[in-house]
């Protein structure tokens, strides 16, 4: 039976063993699916099983998505465009570090038929997911602005509150994932004024940020479809039905 896993800090919030194991159990895949929270000086241990075969891929979560390139043997294009990767595993005898967050975000955009072309988005955080969402907003050709605690890595939130008629506020931080689910990365006034609200966490459904806002969204279409693409590189073509993997979400 082969092994698969998350690689991740803090992983309790995650649904990603369900949506693997589903997509094993749809393939007819012999495979199980682990979660397994490390330190940062365990990385390089989980990257020698990949070469061992005891494990045969990962996906990699908060907080490692940057840090664990420097352990991967060959980077897709995807991944070193956006500087930060969420899924590894063998190919032609190499470690191979790719991107699939950027592809689950293009996905969810078209699954609710969101349209950033052409507009200002600010997207809140500057770690891995927000590289990623950079990524999927220029290929729709939007025009993603960081918003930053740090005035050197972008926009402040207080320069966000100052502006009027904001299209789009995408954030990719981890203020308001369960269990701290009272927290907002980002006040009333300034969320509930934007035209349209996404919030990459999808544990809790509803965010303290998304309940700002009457047009927002969560992330957990953006993580069906990225655990997809991860399945493809794992496996080849693999079947599933998006509506079934909601139900059992749900």
């Amino acid at each position: 039976m082969n092994k698969y896993g998350l690689l991740g800090r803090k992983l309790g919030h995650s649904y990603s063993k369900i949506i693997h194991e589903y997509l094993f159990q749809k393939n007819n895949i012999n495979a199980t699916y682990d979660l397994i929270e490390i330190e940062e000086n365990d990385l390089k241990t989980y990257i020698d099983y990949l070469r061992k075969g005891i494990y045969k891929g990962y996906n990699v979560t908060i907080p490692y998505k940057e840090l664990v390139m420097e352990y991967v043997d060959e980077l897709s294009d995807s991944a070193k465009k956006i500087k930060a990767c969420n899924t590894i595993y063998i190919k032609d005898g190499k470690v191979m570090g790719d991107n699939t967050d950027y592809y689950g975000l293009l996905k969810e955009f078209e699954y609710y038929n969101l349209d950033f072309k052409n507009k200002d988005v600010y997207v809140l955080g500057t770690g891995g997911a927000s590289k990623a969402t950079v990524y999927a907003l220029k290929i729709l050709e939007a025009n993603p602005i960081l918003v930053s605690r740090d005035e050197n890595k972008g926009i402040t939130y207080d320069v966000l509150r100052t502006k009027k008629d904001i299209y789009g506020i995408i954030n990719t931080t981890p203020l308001g994932m369960w269990p701290n689910v009272d927290e907002s990365v980002l006040d009333e006034n300034t969320t509930s004024s934007a035209k349209i609200c996404v919030d990459l966490i999808f544990n809790p459904r509803v965010t303290k940020f998304m309940s700002f806002n009457k047009n927002s969204y969560n992330g957990l279409i953006m993580l069906v479809y990225q655990a997809i693409r991860a399945q493809e590189y794992w496996n080849g073509n693999i079947q599933f039905d998006i509506d079934e993997i909601l139900k059992i979400l749900g």
